[in-house]
């Protein structure tokens, strides 16, 4: 069955993403509605969770394109010099 320009390794590690962007977005929310219980100082310290962590989550998805267009660029690289 044919993935298109992708390997099978490549819809793995996009389909974990998803899993690593959900987990931030519920650590940073849990973290900051608890400090709010802490602190009193509701639904601010929430409010700074839920953007830490969707600012975590678009970091780790932006730091794996990165990584996975890198890979790429050294696969195409092997493909041109016939090495591969």
């Amino acid at each position: 069955m044919a993935l298109g320009p992708f390997s099978k390794q490549d819809h793995l590690q996009i389909s974990s993403l998803g899993m690593e962007f959900a987990v931030a977005e519920i650590l940073g929310t849990g973290l900051g509605f608890w400090l709010d219980s802490k602190w009193g100082t509701t639904p601010w310290m929430l409010l700074v969770g839920v953007a830490g962590g969707f600012a975590l989550g678009f970091y780790m998805i932006w730091r794996a394109a990165k990584e996975m267009e890198k890979e790429a660029q050294a696969g195409k690289v092997k493909e041109k010099d016939g090495h591969c």
